[in-house]
């Protein structure tokens, strides 16, 4: 049976050439512009992370308090079981003197004598979706903080209040460009799907007597169902490797132009998965849409 299926198939797929090789192209532009929108989501993402790791929060404290005062060893516990991912690093007067001296030794010599630097917490590698939750935790210790309550200086970077409020712009573009991106996704596989459906009714259209005619003559529901789902699955597979091949030739090509952090390895990360997942969904889409769009000729 499986036999007289698949010769069903190719004989329908050789005597309209036209429509098929036409069906083929537009379904491997489809499956090409998936592969694109997957590298812009990774690359997208590594650029945000990117950002993000260069942001950094330093919470000053005043001078009666030090690393072994109980407030500042809770807040830092409590920093750090937000996420195993967030850096906490507790700087004291002298190595905050020291990482100074790195850049301006003058200005050390100036102020070693009496060294007027405050321990510092400092905070990096912080998840976008986590600002929020570590100002809820900052705020509780804000007594802890050299006038970082009662400074009006709004460019103060002294001031914990100034610093999360730079920050938050920043953050909030971020999140914008993150939900921009699952847009873009949303809409693309909704076009997808109209230029799909149009596809599907013109063969419909094409093929509608000759599938009213074999249900009159007793065939069965597999011989007119099924031929044009393996037809498609055929189409899908074939329109798969030729996208995959034209995918990895401009990826490999073009990837020459970037630094080696956006190399093809990178934006590959997954391929062993999204690539095999892509042919089974759009197979499994297109003949499920076949079912449906002959479904009344079945009948």
């Amino acid at each position: 049976m499986f036999v007289n299926i698949l010769k069903y198939s190719i004989k329908n797929i050789l005597r309209n050439k036209f429509l098929s090789i036409s069906s083929i192209l537009v379904l491997t532009l489809l499956i090409f512009f998936i592969d694109i929108l997957v590298v812009l989501h990774n690359l997208s993402f590594k650029l945000i992370d990117s950002i993000n790791n260069k942001i950094s929060i330093s919470l000053y404290l005043k001078d009666d308090y030090d690393r072994t005062t109980n407030d500042v060893v809770d807040l830092i516990d409590n920093i750090k079981k937000l996420s195993p991912k967030i850096w906490v690093i507790y700087k004291s007067k002298q190595e905050v003197l020291d990482d100074l001296r790195k850049k301006d030794e003058k200005l050390v010599s100036i102020l070693e004598n009496n060294n007027p630097l405050p321990n510092t917490i400092l905070i990096k590698n912080i998840p976008l979706s986590l600002y929020d939750d570590l100002d809820y935790i900052i705020k509780q210790k804000i007594y802890l903080f050299t006038d970082s309550s009662k400074s009006s200086n709004k460019n103060d970077i002294t001031n914990y209040k100034s610093q999360f409020n730079r920050i938050s712009k920043i953050i909030w573009v971020l999140k914008t460009l993150q939900f921009a991106l699952y847009l873009i996704i949303i809409v693309f596989i909704l076009s997808i799907w109209i230029i799909i459906y149009s596809i599907i009714w013109n063969f419909i259209f094409y093929y509608k007597d000759e599938i009213y005619i074999t249900r009159l003559v007793g065939w069965s529901k597999a011989f007119i169902y099924w031929p044009f789902s393996l037809q498609w699955v055929i189409y899908s597979f074939i329109s798969f490797f030729i996208s995959l091949g034209l995918f990895f030739f401009i990826l490999k090509n073009i990837s020459y132009l970037f630094d080696s952090e956006y190399s093809l390895d990178f934006l590959l990360d997954n391929a062993y998965i999204v690539f095999p997942v892509e042919l089974i969904l759009l197979m499994f889409i297109w003949a499920i849409s076949w079912y449906f769009s002959t479904k009344k000729y079945l009948k």
